[in-house]
């Protein structure tokens, strides 16, 4: 038991020197499949409420690492592409995007600032 406890230690250790990620949940597999698009654009209203609210890209990037995806049957759309809710968590800011997940690109159709 010792032995199998030093080994998972030891195997942590050498993997986070690595940086490897260990993405094989559904919300994981998800947001890097949206962050990973080669186009990632954002809609002309979503530029504008961006701007009116003093909100910058970065607050976007960080919810597309640490946000949750709210997975429903009425946000999935028609293949090829998909739409999904994405919400705030601890580590995110107040806000909650919507995109359109499509084969080469990725839009934040809409953006709702929480409080």
């Amino acid at each position: 038991m010792i032995g199998l406890a030093l080994g998972i230690y030891l195997l942590g250790k050498i993997y986070e020197k690595k940086n490897a990620t260990f993405e094989y949940g559904p919300n994981a597999r998800t947001l890097k499949s949206i962050r990973n698009k080669p186009h990632f654009v954002y809609a002309e209203e979503v530029e504008k409420i961006m701007e009116t609210n003093k909100i910058d890209t970065t607050a976007v990037n960080s919810l597309l690492y640490y946000g949750k995806i709210k997975f429903t049957k009425e946000n999935r759309g028609k293949a090829p592409c998909h739409t999904y809710m994405i919400e705030p968590t601890d580590k995110t800011a107040p806000i909650s995007i919507q995109v359109e997940r499509c084969d080469s690109v990725a839009t934040v159709v809409k953006l709702e600032v929480r409080n």
